[in-house]
């Protein structure tokens, strides 16, 4: 098999990604992407407006108001009463650049408590990535599994539920480390995230922390020397008005020093911009205004992507509103950081893997595995307790 390049560091030729063998119809319509994606953001909005870590997959999620009616509705699949929906936020970059998924999360829905729990997994977590096509077996960051698949066309080779290209392999990496069978997916990038704040006008942050970033990535110098990579950026205590690019950048940053340069700062960061924007998109000015409404119209049919049928939509949208106020969220991120729930992964020496900041579960992936199972079936946690009690 011929050997690959290193996805976290090279260029390559980009080829497109191919979808599910079985055709979303709804994609060949543009209208229909657009309802498709706002059946996704009404169901998601609410669930990001809790704490999670990596969320700039669900700023995705956060536009857009009403969703027309459907006939034929279809039942949302599900695994053990448990229906998975895999979050992406890519950084698609230029032609002949990688595409990394800084944004990584699944979003579980246990039907039997109605209860939603966010795993968030980290973009370093190494994994290992099965031999396919031209690909042999080997470990990578999970960030870069997305491009893999996408570059050298993984297939499932028609295995019934599942995608190809790069959708396909992450989900299958996901589902064979995490153990949690994956059904639909939402993706979105970065440009789409810009875009849909620049269409409402921008948003109205309050800064609750100064901090001081001196090694955000620069975009388009991916490739450039180490230290002309960088830009410095820096954000005032206090409230501010952030376009696109302003506020992409409060919700990334993770070189800060001090406090906010943590995960959990910045989660605490995305939630407060997701709400912001999901704000915005549900205010009179935004419905009422025709060229802003058309601006999101634009930007939702050629920057989002979903799996989500169009005879599955007035579920996605009935779900939303059963839920109600989405108090029953539980969000997890997979961290190294042992005193936190989800404290499983170490970082080992990075002359171990190739000189790279890697995380790997401690106690292996049985352990990661076991405990992503138990957080989502609740049922079993609430009848615990209640024996407890």
């Amino acid at each position: 098999m011929k050997r690959y390049k290193d996805f976290n560091h090279q260029k390559y030729n980009k080829k497109p990604i191919r979808g599910k063998k079985n055709p979303f119809s709804f994609l060949s319509q543009r209208s229909i992407v657009v309802i498709g994606s706002i059946a996704v953001l009404l169901f998601s909005i609410k669930i990001f407006a809790q704490p999670i870590s990596s969320a700039l997959a669900g700023l995705l999620k956060e536009s857009s108001s009403s969703v027309a009616l459907i006939l034929n509705q279809k039942d949302l699949k599900q695994t053990d009463n448990i229906t998975t929906v895999l979050l992406l936020g890519v950084d698609q970059r230029e032609e002949g650049q990688t595409s990394l998924t800084d944004t990584i999360m699944l979003a579980n829905y246990n039907h039997t408590t109605k209860e939603i729990t966010m795993v968030s997994a980290p973009r370093d977590l190494w994994v290992t990535v099965p031999a396919f096509g031209e690909v042999y077996e080997h470990g990578t960051k999970i960030n870069a599994v997305y491009s893999l698949g996408d570059v050298y066309e993984y297939s499932s080779d028609g295995s019934q539920g599942e995608w190809d290209g790069g959708i396909g392999l992450l989900t299958k990496v996901l589902e064979e480390n995490i153990g949690i069978p994956i059904h639909y997916f939402a993706l979105v990038n970065f440009k789409g995230f810009i875009n849909i704040v620049d269409a409402v006008g921008g948003i109205d942050m309050y800064v609750e922390n100064a901090f001081t970033d001196y090694e955000y990535p620069k975009t388009g110098y991916e490739n450039a020397p180490w230290n002309t990579r960088w830009e410095v950026v820096t954000f005032e205590q206090g409230w501010q008005r952030m376009d696109g690019e302003t506020a992409l950048k409060y919700a990334r940053s993770r070189h800060a020093y001090g406090p906010q340069g943590s995960d959990f700062a910045r989660a605490a960061r995305q939630q407060a911009v997701i709400i912001a924007l999901k704000d915005k998109v549900l205010s009179t000015e935004t419905l009422f205004n025709l060229n802003t409404l058309r601006q999101l119209f634009t930007t939702l049919s050629s920057e989002f992507a979903s799996s989500i049928g169009i005879t599955e939509l007035p579920t996605f949208y009935n779900l939303y509103n059963q839920i109600g106020d989405f108090s029953n969220i539980t969000s997890i991120v997979l961290t190294n950081d042992p005193s936190q729930e989800g404290g499983l992964l170490y970082q080992p020496s990075p002359e171990d893997y190739g000189g790279a900041f890697a995380l790997i579960p401690t106690n292996g992936w049985d352990e990661i595995r076991t405990f992503v199972h138990d957080a989502i079936h609740t049922e079993n946690r609430n009848e615990t307790e209640s024996v407890t009690q």
